[in-house]
């Protein structure tokens, strides 16, 4: 076999990969337009006088002496102090920051495992227990919530339907390095874009914190999924499956961090991959078959959890496979019409590309030019990253539960970008 097959064969494998990048493209065109000409659905903040449900807060704690911030924060809400409770479930194993913890045990409960069985699930499922609240709230423990959040996440559940209020995330830390810089801008693309249509149509999604959730709907549908390493993406599906209503309030704005390290980034987004596209195996019949959902929700939760997914592993097809047409091809002088060419499927691939250069002006991350650079090097790297966990969740439903470390710089130095 000489260089001319491989040319002609990695040329054929190109153009057919193109077509779903393209497509794909075009989608990520299509949302970004819906996002900026099509309002959101309008937040409503009036609400029944005197409405003050009581709340029992969850924050998790393995071995984060940045919770301690997060249970600070928690004490100062403008909230009346009869009606919250704060419930710490702390399975660390670090003295210190046990010990830091239970300076606060007069004015928190403080739960403590024999075991970390079940992860983030387990525990939060361990707090249900002891927990006095209608409402149940979810911080991770890097979170700062703003002094208003109770008062203005519980408005919504004057509405008996609603089940589940989730707020958004707003990262502090996104200037740190470049890591914090692109996984900002991916988050940024979630919360802004994705998850305000998703919500505008009713395929709703937890993230997991920063949300309030009534506690009777959580426990008929079953606390959280142990066995899964995205319980919330599952009780999601569940909620959505089941009929309820859920409310996305992006203007109520929760304070958080993003991984700054490479590694912490991919065993992040590996676990997301390998969380999302396991739940979509396990419950594609359920979603397909059920009566309570139309096709418009059925649609976007099979594109968030799966073909979102499948479209990176197409990039990388597309783009390995002109990488070998390149290197294989005689060489021949550059044409006008070759320049068109390229600049037409630069265009017509470059839809997410333009979401993240939107985000990263919205938010205010501090890249520009080097956005480019960062997807040719940690977006390629992300990409492998998890096109192996995407296959893997077809093969197994094991995955080993990686714990994000949490930064423990001076708030003067990370918060400067909000300081609302």
């Amino acid at each position: 076999m000489d260089k001319f097959f491989f040319y002609y064969v990695s040329l054929i494998i190109h153009n057919i990969a193109l077509i779903p990048v393209v497509f794909f493209s075009i989608l990520f065109y299509l949302m970004l337009i819906f996002h900026l000409f099509l309002s959101d659905t309008k937040e409503r903040h009036k609400s029944k006088r005197n409405f003050y449900p009581f709340v029992s807060i969850h924050i998790p704690v393995y071995n984060d002496l940045i919770a301690i911030r997060c249970i600070k924060k928690c004490l100062e809400l403008d909230y009346p102090k009869n009606k919250y409770e704060i419930i710490v479930i702390d399975d660390s194993d670090d003295e210190n920051v046990k010990k830091a913890i239970d300076n606060f045990r007069d004015k928190i409960k403080i739960l403590r495992r024999n075991s970390r069985e079940g992860f983030k699930a387990g525990a939060l499922n361990y707090a249900l227990e002891y927990s006095k609240g209608d409402i149940i709230v979810i911080f991770d423990s890097d979170e700062i919530p703003p002094k208003k959040f109770l008062k203005e996440i519980v408005k919504y559940f004057d509405d008996e339907k609603v089940a589940m209020v989730q707020a958004k995330l707003d990262i502090y830390n996104s200037n740190q390095n470049l890591i914090t810089k692109f996984a900002s801008l991916l988050l940024g693309f979630y919360y802004n874009i994705l998850l305000s249509l998703l919500y505008r149509n009713g395929a709703y999604h937890c993230v997991g914190s920063a949300v309030a959730i009534r506690k009777d709907v959580l426990l008929k549908l079953g606390g959280w999924n142990q066995r899964s390493v995205t319980e919330d993406a599952d009780f999601s599906l569940r909620l959505v499956l089941n009929g309820y209503k859920a409310v996305y309030v992006k203007s109520l704005k929760v304070r958080a961090e993003v991984p700054f390290s490479l590694i912490s980034f991919l065993r992040q987004q590996a676990r997301w991959t390998f969380g999302l596209v396991r739940g979509f195996i396990e419950n594609w019949k359920k979603i397909l078959f059920s009566n309570l959902i139309n096709i418009k929700q059925k649609s976007l939760i099979f594109f968030q959890m799966f073909l979102s997914y499948l479209f990176g592993i197409f990039i990388l097809i597309f783009t390995f496979s002109g990488f070998f047409v390149f290197i294989f091809g005689e060489p021949r002088e550059t044409t006008l019409e070759d320049l068109v060419k390229t600049f037409s499927i630069f265009l017509l691939t470059s839809g997410f590309l333009l979401n993240l250069y939107y985000i990263a002006l919205k938010e205010k991350i501090k890249i520009k030019f080097e956005l480019v650079f960062v997807l040719l090097t940690l977006g390629f790297i992300l990409l492998i990253n998890n096109t192996i966990y995407f296959l893997r969740a077809f093969f197994t439903d094991r995955f080993y539960w990686h714990v994000t470390p949490k930064s423990l710089s001076k708030p003067s130095k990370l918060f400067k970008k909000n300081k609302k």
